[in-house]
């Protein structure tokens, strides 16, 4: 099954302080466009906005069951949302993007652990911008090459969790 944003953010939306049940109709709609199609996504994607939430997680739990997905448990979950933006982050999608969010990740989830080094990268880029010509966070970043570093973490990352 295709990874998204989308898909990895439902499958962490119980650990996610900021989740918005609004999105699950999103991904419903995603997953028809990816030709998913099953009775419970219909039923979804068919909802309005702005939604239930109990109404749209117990049709969301039928779908997952519809689809063989299961919600993993707290830490695999924020590790696979977390995988996807490190994923775009390696292929150079995006890359200052892509770290804010896994830094806002590790602020909402109270798990900074699992994105420990791409928390001390969102700290020294942002001392990088605001002007210093040294920080502690990532002592061999410049403001020249903090990106391919931080490129280059994100591959180093992604090879360690295979």
């Amino acid at each position: 099954m295709a990874t998204s944003d989308l898909t990895s953010r439902i499958l962490a939306y119980r650990e996610l302080q900021d989740f918005n049940s609004d999105q699950i109709v999103d991904w419903a709609i995603e997953m028809l466009a990816l030709g998913h199609e099953t009775p419970s996504i219909l039923i979804l994607a068919g909802i309005s906005k702005p939604t239930n939430f109990f109404e749209t997680e117990k049709y969301l739990l039928d779908a997952l069951r519809e689809l063989g997905m299961l919600i993993p448990e707290r830490h695999e979950a924020i590790l696979g949302y977390c995988k996807y933006f490190i994923e775009q982050i390696s292929k150079a999608i995006s890359v200052r993007y892509n770290l804010n969010k896994l830094y806002k990740i590790a602020q909402t989830t109270l798990d900074d652990n699992v994105v420990f080094d791409f928390y001390l990268f969102y700290w020294a880029w942002s001392d990088l911008d605001y002007g210093e010509t040294y920080q502690d966070y990532v002592p061999e970043a410049t403001k020249y090459n903090i990106e391919t570093l931080l490129i280059n973490k994100a591959k180093e990352w992604l090879k360690e969790k295979e």
